[in-house]
Formats: C-alpha cells, structure tokens, sequence
C-alpha cells in the first residue's frame, strides 16, 4: 500500500495531472512512486488493486471543477469527480474510489488528472492511495 500527499495546493490546466511531493506511508513493494511526479506504478499483476482520492477542490472560475482518477492514461470513467465553484477561490472536498483489476500486458500506472475543459485548483493535503488487495 501506498498513501501519498502533497504540502501545497495546485492548479492544474485540463488534461494536466496532479504531483505529490509526501509519501505518508508505504508498505510492501507492490507499489513505485517517485516524489514530485504524478504516477504510482504498479509492480504485481495481475492483481486487483483499490484506489482512493480525496482532496478539496474547486475551478479557478466560476464554473466546474473536473478530475479523475486515470490508469495507464486513460480515465476510469466510474471515478469523474465533479464540484461547482460559485466564487473564485471556493473548494468543495470530493472523494472518489475504485477497484482496478490488472493484467500483466498494462503498463501499470495510476495518476489523478483534469478530465475537464476549465483550470482547477486541488487544495493542500489530498490523499492518493493504492493498495494491492490480490
């Protein structure tokens, strides 16, 4: 398992993903990261992993904030996590999780990324977890 964090907020324009810069904890090696990048790569498959984000977020408009978690580029669709800024500067916290079963033909990396068209803002002190569960 892997938790990871980062110390302080990001903007991200669409299509960009996020970085993390603190490893909370990490056991095991089923899981690779490297600090200050955006992927968690997974070692062990196939096997079937769960995936957690929660973060405080919101649009650098008036107007919704999108993301999603992503594996090996390509978004999971069940995971599009949305919030509605009513006033520049507001973030609303979302969470969104997943269970992702792998095959040993992936590339084998998670990320958290903008799937939508405006610049979001995610808050200090989101959680990005992956935990192999088989």
């Amino acid at each position: 398992m892997i938790i990871l964090s980062n110390s302080i907020a990001q903007t991200l324009a669409p299509g960009q993903s996020a970085t993390f810069d603190t490893i909370v904890e990490k056991t095991g090696c089923a899981e690779c990261f490297r600090r200050n990048s955006g992927t968690i790569t997974v070692r062990n498959k196939p096997a079937v992993y769960d995936v957690d984000f929660g973060a405080n977020i919101g649009a650098t408009t008036v107007d919704t904030a999108q993301l999603a978690i992503l594996y090996d580029g390509s978004p999971l669709l069940e995971t599009t996590a949305l919030s509605n800024t009513d006033a520049v500067g507001d973030l609303n916290h979302i969470y969104t999780a997943t269970s992702v079963k792998t095959n040993c033909c992936d590339g084998g990396g998670f990320t958290i990324a903008n799937t939508g068209t405006t610049t979001i803002t995610i808050g200090a002190n989101p959680i990005f977890k992956v935990r192999r569960m088989g």
